[in-house]
Order: structure tokens, then sequence, then C-alpha cells
């Protein structure tokens, strides 16, 4: 497998990543360390979005990549590594969860602290191309969005996942992506007009 280091973790493309997936599977420890480089700063983004602890987060990260190489010769083809990769981490999140925490209080923390601020103002006005005076506009059309609508959002505007892709990673139905992506769409237009 070539060096592709010296690439920024977002100019790797899909087929790329399915290159890396296949040696990994193959016993390539190279990969395993090229794949961990390239998904590291994506995977982090996300752990710290459903638990904002940078420990708790960077020990589920190293968990996801040395389960995957121990079980490298048992793992399936990924339709999509990205997608394969936020599900992961987001099972070992809620798993790790569950052990420090009743499942009552899980819940209760994933609804209060999961995507409570999931963009800034600044990285919202750049993805739809507002003007200043909108600003208001955007903060209410934010907080007008369930939890789910909003994790929806940012995997798929944020993280570039597709609503097949989003759907493995939320663990819903592919029309259960397209009802929250459009119906946040919806609820911000309201906002925004």
């Amino acid at each position: 497998m070539a060096k592709l280091r010296n690439k920024s973790h977002t100019d790797y493309k899909t087929d790329e990543l399915s290159s890396l997936w296949a040696a990994i599977r193959e016993g390539e420890r190279e990969s395993l360390s090229e794949l961990f480089f390239v998904s590291y700063s994506w995977l982090f983004n996300y752990g710290y979005k459903i638990v904002p602890e940078a420990a708790f987060v960077k020990d589920a990260i190293q968990e996801l990549f040395l389960t995957l190489w121990e079980q490298r010769e048992s793992i399936n083809e990924a339709k999509s590594v990205r997608a394969y990769l936020f599900s992961s981490l987001r099972r070992i999140i809620f798993r790790r969860l569950e052990k420090k925490k009743n499942r009552t209080r899980r819940n209760h923390t994933y609804e209060e602290n999961v995507f409570k601020e999931i963009y800034n103002v600044e990285e919202l006005m750049i993805h739809f191309e507002t003007k200043q005076e909108r600003k208001k506009e955007l903060t209410q059309a934010l907080q007008s969005l369930s939890k789910r609508q909003k994790e929806a959002i940012y995997l798929k505007f944020y993280n570039g996942l597709s609503n097949d892709e989003i759907a493995r990673v939320m663990q819903i139905n592919t029309q259960s992506v397209y009802n929250h992506v459009s119906k946040a769409i919806h609820s911000m237009q309201e906002f925004i007009k």
C-alpha cells in the first residue's frame, strides 16, 4: 500500500479508504496506522459531539482500532469505511457509557448533551452562505431542530455521509433519514426567509 500520509485527511477518497480497509483485512499493520491517521480527527469530532470528554473519546477511538486489528480476519468488506467507523465508534461510546452509568442516566445525558451545539454560527454561515444579519435566524433555526435532526444534518453536511450511511450510523432506516433531513431543512427554512 503506497503511503498516502502526505495528503490531508479530508483529501482521501472512498476508494482509497476501501483500499486501506482491504489491506488491513489482509494483515497490513501499516494500513491500520494510515487509516487511524486519516480518520482520527473526524472520529474525534463526532465522538466529542456525543460525549464532550476528550479522554473518553480518545479511549473509545483506541478501542475501535484495537478491535479492528484483533478482528481483522473476521471483519467483512465495508460498503462505506467512514460509515462503518462512525457506527462502530458510536456503539463503543454507548457501551462505555452504559458501563459507566445506568441506562436511564445514559439516555438523559444523550438527550441533554448530544449535538447541543452542533455548529457554531460561523460554520453555518459558511455552509449555508448566509449574510451577517441572519446569525440570529440561524441560531433560532438550529435550536428548533430535534436531537436526531441535528445528528442527521451533522453527519450529512459536515461529514458527507449518504442517507444510507447515516441510516447505518444512527441505526434507523433510510426513510427515517430522509424524513429527519427533510424536516430539519424545512424547519430551518421557516426561520430563514
